[in-house]
């Protein structure tokens, strides 16, 4: 069982204005990015994922090598088994499984083309929010967005200017949610899971709360973005004051394209009502 949110991450999540997709990078908490703070179910889900489905949960191109190399090296001290040592496999694979199933967080890898854009190089996602890695790998950011209904509209130059001006050295984090039927981390479409429907309650309903991390990896002219994904139920996350009202209002103005995407429609106007009911 995940712990309950504090009070001031609540507030920042349901902000008090109409929703809109934020941009909101801060510096990091650094016990999740590093190295030492692992959390040992999670660890045990992703073995099992990539033992079970590894073609679904990773994925590489041919240019992904140099940034796998550079994303291991943040990590000189890190665990890594025998089996999965980089010494002794130097393919993508190789590489990347050794880094997957060592560090809690999911990651993708991307490297600048020949165009100066961003691509997605690699990736290792076993806790996925109801998509495919294997759509994404090869594509440009902008392309990787554009399915999510007004994000590149409104955040796009600025997703770019930020990743192509990101501080070598630094890293910088931002936080994502949403709301799903069940408290599984792995959302992957395929496994069909149970959805949000007209039927929902706020007892049988759950936060998905993605803490994104952006590094840039300078020698392989690539970036780490890293997603530590944590699962709550929803009503002990209510518990924090004021927070009630503050969803309902981030979805009642939240629109309809976006509350679709994410799976929130069929049961927006239910839960509204049990939250302001309550």
């Amino acid at each position: 069982m995940e712990p309950v949110l504090p009070e001031t991450l609540a507030e920042r999540l349901f902000s008090g204005g109409d929703f809109a997709f934020g941009f909101g990078m801060q510096r990091p908490r650094q016990e999740w990015f590093g190295w030492d703070d692992t959390c040992q179910g999670a660890l045990q889900d992703r073995h099992h994922w990539l033992s079970q489905n590894p073609q679904r949960h990773l994925a590489w191109t041919d240019e992904a090598t140099p940034v796998l190399h550079e994303a291991l090296s943040l990590f000189p001290s890190a665990p890594f088994s025998t089996e999965g040592s980089p010494h002794r496999d130097p393919q993508p694979d190789g590489l990347l499984k050794s880094l997957s199933v060592n560090w809690e967080p999911d990651l993708l890898l991307l490297r600048r083309d020949a165009s100066g854009q961003f691509r997605l190089v690699a990736g290792a996602v076993c806790f996925p929010s109801g998509w495919d890695l294997r759509e994404k790998i090869g594509k440009t950011v902008d392309a990787i967005h554009a399915d999510v209904p007004t994000l590149n509209d409104t955040l796009g130059v600025r997703i770019r200017s930020f990743l192509d001006r990101l501080p070598v050295g630094q890293t910088f984090e931002r936080d994502n949610w949403g709301l799903a039927a069940h408290g599984q981390r792995n959302a992957h479409p395929d496994r069909a899971l149970p959805r949000l429907t007209a039927v929902a309650t706020l007892d049988n309903t759950w936060l998905r709360l993605e803490h994104q991390a952006f590094r840039a990896l300078p020698k392989s002219g690539g970036l780490l973005f890293a997603i530590h994904l944590t699962v709550h139920p929803l009503v002990r996350v209510l518990q924090a004051p004021g927070a009630r009202d503050r969803l309902a209002h981030q979805l009642r103005s939240m629109p309809d394209p976006i509350a679709a995407y994410k799976g929130i429609l069929p049961a927006r106007e239910t839960l509204v009502r049990q939250l302001e009911s309550q």
